[in-house]
Protein backbone atom coordinates (compact mmCIF):
# COMPACT_ATOMS: atom_id res chain seq x y z
CA UNK A 1 0.00 0.00 0.00
CA UNK A 2 1.32 3.39 -0.93
CA UNK A 3 2.19 6.09 1.60
CA UNK A 4 -1.00 8.72 2.42
CA UNK A 5 -0.66 11.87 3.96
CA UNK A 6 -2.39 15.27 3.80
CA UNK A 7 -1.77 18.37 5.13
CA UNK A 8 -5.14 20.13 6.41
CA UNK A 9 -4.20 23.57 5.76
CA UNK A 10 -2.96 23.05 2.24
CA UNK A 11 -6.36 21.96 1.23
CA UNK A 12 -8.05 23.95 3.02
CA UNK A 13 -6.58 27.08 1.66
CA UNK A 14 -6.46 25.16 -1.95
CA UNK A 15 -10.47 24.82 -1.22
CA UNK A 16 -11.30 27.88 -0.39
CA UNK A 17 -9.22 28.72 -3.59
CA UNK A 18 -11.01 26.92 -5.43
CA UNK A 19 -14.18 28.06 -4.48
CA UNK A 20 -13.62 31.55 -4.77
CA UNK A 21 -11.99 30.72 -9.16
CA UNK A 22 -16.17 29.06 -9.09
CA UNK A 23 -17.62 32.22 -7.97
CA UNK A 24 -15.09 34.63 -10.30
CA UNK A 25 -16.34 32.04 -12.91
CA UNK A 26 -19.63 32.95 -12.53
CA UNK A 27 -19.02 36.49 -12.29
CA UNK A 28 -16.97 36.49 -15.68
CA UNK A 29 -20.03 34.34 -17.07
CA UNK A 30 -22.57 37.04 -16.15
CA UNK A 31 -20.41 39.75 -18.00
CA UNK A 32 -19.86 37.58 -20.70
CA UNK A 33 -23.35 37.10 -20.83
CA UNK A 34 -24.39 40.90 -20.90
CA UNK A 35 -21.41 42.18 -23.25
CA UNK A 36 -23.29 39.23 -25.86
CA UNK A 37 -26.63 40.14 -25.18
CA UNK A 38 -25.61 44.09 -25.50
CA UNK A 39 -23.86 42.94 -28.67
CA UNK A 40 -26.63 41.30 -30.70
CA UNK A 41 -29.30 43.53 -29.28
CA UNK A 42 -29.75 45.66 -32.42
CA UNK A 43 -29.52 42.76 -34.70
CA UNK A 44 -32.40 41.42 -36.52
CA UNK A 45 -33.78 38.24 -38.54
CA UNK A 46 -33.39 34.95 -38.48
CA UNK A 47 -29.78 34.75 -37.89
CA UNK A 48 -30.20 36.41 -35.12
CA UNK A 49 -32.76 34.92 -33.56
CA UNK A 50 -31.14 31.59 -34.31
CA UNK A 51 -27.89 33.22 -32.45
CA UNK A 52 -29.47 33.78 -29.47
CA UNK A 53 -31.31 31.16 -29.14
CA UNK A 54 -28.36 28.98 -29.25
CA UNK A 55 -26.68 31.13 -27.06
CA UNK A 56 -29.51 31.13 -24.45
CA UNK A 57 -29.72 26.88 -24.71
CA UNK A 58 -25.85 26.21 -25.46
CA UNK A 59 -23.28 28.40 -24.11
CA UNK A 60 -25.20 30.14 -21.11
CA UNK A 61 -25.87 27.05 -19.56
CA UNK A 62 -22.10 25.92 -20.03
CA UNK A 63 -20.39 29.00 -18.50
CA UNK A 64 -22.95 30.03 -15.90
CA UNK A 65 -23.71 26.37 -14.70
CA UNK A 66 -21.32 23.50 -15.65
CA UNK A 67 -17.85 25.41 -15.77
CA UNK A 68 -18.37 26.90 -12.25
CA UNK A 69 -20.45 23.68 -10.81
CA UNK A 70 -17.43 21.36 -11.98
CA UNK A 71 -15.02 23.92 -10.33
CA UNK A 72 -16.79 24.00 -7.42
CA UNK A 73 -17.30 20.20 -7.34
CA UNK A 74 -13.77 19.46 -7.04
CA UNK A 75 -13.92 22.04 -4.18
CA UNK A 76 -16.10 19.75 -2.11
CA UNK A 77 -14.60 16.69 -3.36
CA UNK A 78 -11.29 17.73 -1.91
CA UNK A 79 -13.45 18.98 1.71
CA UNK A 80 -14.65 15.54 1.92
CA UNK A 81 -11.24 13.62 1.09
CA UNK A 82 -9.78 16.00 3.97
CA UNK A 83 -12.49 15.82 6.21
CA UNK A 84 -12.44 11.96 5.57
CA UNK A 85 -8.44 11.88 6.32
CA UNK A 86 -8.52 13.75 9.50
CA UNK A 87 -11.14 11.54 10.85
CA UNK A 88 -9.41 8.30 10.22
CA UNK A 89 -6.45 9.81 11.40
CA UNK A 90 -8.64 10.42 14.51
CA UNK A 91 -10.22 6.77 15.17
CA UNK A 92 -6.80 5.57 14.68
CA UNK A 93 -5.11 7.60 17.13
CA UNK A 94 -8.22 6.94 19.21
CA UNK A 95 -7.86 3.15 18.81
CA UNK A 96 -4.05 3.21 19.81
CA UNK A 97 -5.06 5.00 22.73
CA UNK A 98 -7.89 3.13 23.98
CA UNK A 99 -6.57 -0.30 22.72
Amino acid sequence: MAACRIVNAAVETAVEEIRTASTDYTTAANDFISAFNSAIAEMEGASKDALDQFFKEKVVPFISEDIPGAVSGMADLLEANRSNFADIDQQIADSILNG
